[in-house]
């Protein structure tokens, strides 16, 4: 009974060894028949890879050019003129009057001709003498030769910059940065201006000055009677009244100074109305010797914030006066 088992059980065995024989080579079979199915497939084609081009770089933006203030404005250099081109030139120039007030009602004016054959666009300039500084810029446009100009200017400069410096100025005439010549039969392009002026018009002595030992608040002019007295600085009238002591006088607010500026021993006639405006260099009145006066003079003060009588404590002006006087 041994035998027979042995050899059922040797019988099972190569069954399962022929059983597994047949699915592996069911299986190499199965695994050539995919690869050949693949390798039968046209081969996908491959776009080479975009060739990258750099971006111009960005060009840099042009920045404005900066605002200059005309005071700091540098002069401009005059450009090669081309051969056979004729210089820029004016003629018949003068500027009128020679000197100017801060306040005043007179202007500087500037009148010229242009000189040579054809048109040409012109700009007028106003520069301090002492360092070249644009105090101010007339553009004309295109002008012909021989067409008479004008220009005028009361020392204001532009926005809320106020006025001008004292001093000496120059009215100079350009086109295109050349810089014209004058030609001989032309007077000035100069002038002055200056914020005060004298306030006694004549020939005149200076008497007492401030204090003279007794308290005088002020400073005496002496002059012929009846010499013309003017504002030494424009404003409003704060006072055109009488005193026994100072007679017929006038107290002017100075505009944008903050400072009084008094007139006595005058003569009643016409003196300003209180309220009014005045212009520098305007006539306030006649010199006389109302009120408690030794002879017809001029009694000037020159009073401090807050001004005359309200807070403020009157100045030595004779220095001033001086100084006005100089140029007046």
């Amino acid at each position: 009974m041994e035998a027979p088992r042995a050899t059922k059980i040797h019988r099972r065995f190569e069954l399962c060894v022929a059983v597994l024989c047949v699915i592996g080579v069911t299986l190499v079979l199965s695994s050539s028949d995919q690869a050949s199915a693949a390798s039968d497939e046209p081969p996908v084609a491959t776009e080479p890879a975009a060739e990258e081009v750099p971006e111009p770089a960005p060009e840099p933006e042009e920045e404005p050019p900066a605002e200059v203030p005309e005071e700091e404005a540098e002069p401009e250099e005059e450009p090669a003129r081309a051969r056979g081109a004729s210089r820029l030139r004016i003629s018949s120039a003068k500027a009128d009057p020679e000197r100017i007030f801060l306040g005043s009602r007179r202007r500087a004016a500037f009148r010229f001709e242009l000189s040579g054959d054809g048109a040409r666009k012109l700009l007028v300039k106003v520069v301090k003498v002492s360092n070249g500084a644009v105090q101010k810029r007339f553009r004309l446009g295109r002008v012909k030769p021989g067409e008479r100009q004008r220009v005028a200017w009361d020392g204001k400069l532009g926005g809320r910059r106020g006025f001008t410096s004292q001093g000496e100025h120059a009215f100079r005439v350009f086109s295109e940065g050349e810089r014209a010549a004058v030609s001989r039969d032309s007077s000035t392009q100069r002038f002055d201006f200056y914020e005060h002026r004298f306030p006694l018009l004549g020939r005149h002595t200076y008497g007492d000055g401030f204090g003279a030992g007794r308290g005088h608040q002020g400073q005496d002019i002496f002059a012929d009677c009846g010499a013309r007295l003017v504002a030494a600085r424009g404003g409003r009238v704060q006072t055109a009244a009488y005193q026994s002591s100072a007679g017929y006088y006038v107290v002017i607010d100075g505009r944008g100074t903050g400072r009084d500026y008094v007139y006595m021993h005058m003569k009643k006639a016409e003196r300003p109305r209180e309220g009014s405006w005045v212009q520098t260099g305007e006539t306030i009145g006649i010199e006389s010797d109302t009120g408690n006066a030794s002879g017809c003079h001029l009694h000037f003060e020159l009073w401090s914030k807050p001004g005359w009588y309200e807070g403020g404590s009157a100045k030595p002006p004779t220095r001033a006066l001086k100084r006005w006087d100089s140029w007046s």
